[in-house]
């Protein structure tokens, strides 16, 4: 059953739920095949399960697509345009938070962080690889190999699913992937690692793919005005519970 919004207001998809709870997410497609219209669902989802809960980290070298965000509380940082020193800064800032956690959680003898999950989220990848030097990627190769147990989850977004823009590593440690269009049967195999990608609509549609799991899902978009009036909310309204590393 989907759950609906109390504050401000809305519908969660339960596709980003499920998402939500995958270790990291990898999202690749062709432009204007939907992935901006996933990212804001993942952040409404977010927002909407577990307010006091949750936590962001924004790569955003487009600028456009994760501005209205950057002055929520629940956004750590917001590195924008093609500025390679705030994107390390902003990766940094995330691996300092992991390897806070697992010092915490080694002091009190956890598996698990029992706190907020934090959401690293950069939403044009193939920027980030190509611009960003040896240390953003190392930073988000970290991210993806250690940040589990830390909660600490990577969703990484491109429209450039090539072999040299996302290595083997990268793939190996982002098991949970949605393949929207692309522009050819190669671009499918690097993401889901077969063809069938590039037969996909122009828009809307994906293959969702994780361990023993691959189906043929359908996007929800949230509605502007929708958008719109949640990050009013949040700007106005902090979470009653801080749980914020």
């Amino acid at each position: 059953m989907k759950k609906i919004w109390t504050t401000p207001s809305g519908k969660v998809n339960e596709l980003y739920e499920d998402m939500l709870q995958q270790p990291h997410l990898l999202i690749a497609g062709a432009t204007g095949s939907g992935k901006s219209v996933v990212i804001n669902g993942l952040i409404s989802t977010a927002l909407f399960d577990s307010p006091a809960k949750v936590e962001f980290i924004l790569i955003d070298p487009k600028r456009v697509e994760l501005a209205e965000y950057k002055h929520l509380p629940h956004t750590l940082a917001h590195a924008a345009g093609l500025d390679p020193d705030a994107w390390n800064a902003a990766l940094n800032k995330a691996c300092a938070i992991m390897d806070q956690r697992y010092t915490d959680m080694e002091r009190r003898r956890l598996k698990m962080w029992d706190g907020s999950d934090l959401y690293v989220i950069i939403d044009e990848f193939a920027l980030v690889r190509t611009n960003g030097g040896v240390s953003a990627y190392r930073s988000v190769l970290r991210l993806t190999s250690e940040g589990r147990a830390a909660r600490i989850h990577c969703i990484i977004a491109t429209q450039v699913p090539k072999a040299t823009i996302i290595p083997t590593e990268i793939r190996e440690n982002c098991s949970a992937r949605l393949c929207l269009r692309t522009n050819n049967a190669m671009q499918s195999r690097v993401i889901m690692d077969q063809r069938g990608c590039e037969t996909l609509p122009d828009y809307g549609y994906g293959y969702y793919v994780k361990p023993c799991y691959n189906k043929l899902c359908s996007l929800r978009k949230i509605p502007d005005q929708e958008q719109a009036n949640m990050v009013d909310y949040w700007m106005t309204h902090r979470p009653k519970i801080r749980l914020f590393a």
